[in-house]
């Protein structure tokens, strides 16, 4: 597991598959031997699930200001803390299937 929480690990911009695996790692769905190169494959191509949920798990923190994303798919930890009674600012993610 990583030592460090999130608002840590993704202080700076932070390439999508990279911010994926360091959140799998985080939650324990990414065992700690697996290195990222030998899982980038599950962010760049369709059909894998695990990297499907970690990619809703971002965008949905992203929905919910906790997580800012850019133009180049990187991700880094929301500075202003979101207000957890403010509304969404768009639509939510569809429920999962």
């Amino acid at each position: 597991m990583e030592s460090a929480g999130l608002p840590d690990i993704l202080a700076e911009w932070t390439d999508f598959d990279q911010a994926g695996y360091r959140l799998g790692r985080l939650i324990g769905a990414i065992p700690p031997e697996r290195r990222f190169g030998s899982l980038k494959g599950i962010f760049w191509i369709d059909g894998f699930p695990l990297g499907i949920m970690l990619d809703e798990i971002l965008e949905s923190m992203v929905k919910a200001g906790v997580l800012l994303k850019n133009d180049d798919l990187q991700y880094r930890w929301n500075p202003v803390q979101p207000d957890p009674d403010g509304p969404l600012a768009e639509e939510p993610l569809p429920p999962l299937q």
